[in-house]
């Protein structure tokens, strides 16, 4: 079963308005445009003038005309959905860290790049990641999901756990009647088709060596676009994380 077809995707072109590719893809739906955040981040900035916090003319931290929208655009703009961005290195979110993959969705944020992590359906495993620069979603399954968090944290991402209920979309109800073969751990016997990976026995086997080189493919692959897309202004400093990422896991 091909659940990519039933997600609402924006793939990023020529622009740098991954923030609101990530809002998009987080809500599964055409909610937002760059108009409408650009309108947040001007309220944004006349409450801190009103407030003393900034001068009049002073160069917005919320927004500018590349495309960028500052945090505290994406929080207020998910308010409306009575919906949360909590630090995930925050002290509330202690018990989330144990067990990430109870949670709905992510959103990463690394310089001027956003993207979303989201789960379908009620089934743990069935994690996409969501990422705009990449041509299509990514499959990661319940075991890859720490990784890659682990991962992009230790590459300089900010992590935001999605708090709320999310609105049932068509992809969750796919997922649901799916109608998944399941292993005797509870996994997938096959991922969904399309770009993904699986930790079923019928792709990896008990040798260490190979898992491990799956695993650094799944994250190189899951990764790669993310890493070579966000703007060319940046290409040097992501290829250096790239490399950084394949001396960790191989490959």
């Amino acid at each position: 079963m091909d659940l990519i077809p039933y997600i609402y995707f924006e793939k990023q072109e020529q622009d740098n308005l991954c923030a609101q590719h990530a809002l998009n893809a987080l809500l599964q739906g055409n909610y937002f445009t760059a108009v409408d955040l650009a309108e947040i981040g001007k309220d944004l900035d006349r409450q801190e003038q009103l407030v003393g916090g900034r001068k009049i003319d002073a160069e917005s931290q919320n927004y500018d005309d590349s495309g960028y929208f500052s945090i505290q655009v994406l929080q207020k703009a998910l308010e409306i959905w009575n919906l949360e961005l909590v630090p995930w290195k925050s002290k509330e979110m202690e018990q989330v860290r144990k067990a990430p993959f109870e949670q709905a969705a992510y959103i990463c944020n690394l310089r001027n790049h956003w993207f979303t992590l989201r789960k379908f359906g009620n089934r743990a495993f069935l994690w996409y990641n969501l990422d705009s620069t990449q041509a299509s979603p990514t499959y990661l399954g319940e075991n890859y999901l720490p990784m890659m968090l682990d991962q992009i944290e230790r590459e300089g991402y900010s992590i935001f756990v999605v708090q709320g209920q999310l609105n049932l979309c068509q992809a969750d109800r796919k997922a649901e009647t799916a109608g998944l073969k399941l292993n005797e751990n509870n996994q997938p016997v096959a991922a969904f088709s399309g770009r993904g990976y699986s930790l079923s026995s019928s792709n990896i086997d008990n040798n260490d060596d190979d898992e491990d080189a799956m695993l650094a493919k799944a994250i190189e692959e899951s990764m790669k676009d993310a890493n070579t897309a966000n703007s060319n202004n940046n290409r040097n400093d992501l290829d250096e994380i790239r490399k950084k990422r394949l001396a960790r896991f191989g490959g």
